[in-house]
């Protein structure tokens, strides 16, 4: 995977994909930049696997009343 090829200027998903192409294309610069993203959606929207565990919880509590 290229940089021509695959052109970043933007906001990109950070999607478990991106992530893994991006290790696979032996593209440094291009790796360390989509880690500083996942670093920063971190520090901007938590620990989203943690949230959604709590969501579940809560979700099974409602259905368990009903």
């Amino acid at each position: 995977m290229s940089e021509e090829k695959y052109p970043h200027s933007g906001p990109r998903p950070l999607y478990a994909v991106t992530i893994h192409h991006c290790g696979a294309s032996g593209n440094l610069n291009e790796m360390k930049k989509v880690a500083a993203e996942a670093e920063e959606h971190l520090r901007a929207h938590g620990n989203i696997g943690a949230a959604l565990e709590a969501l579940k919880m809560e979700i099974a509590k409602l259905e368990a009343k009903h």
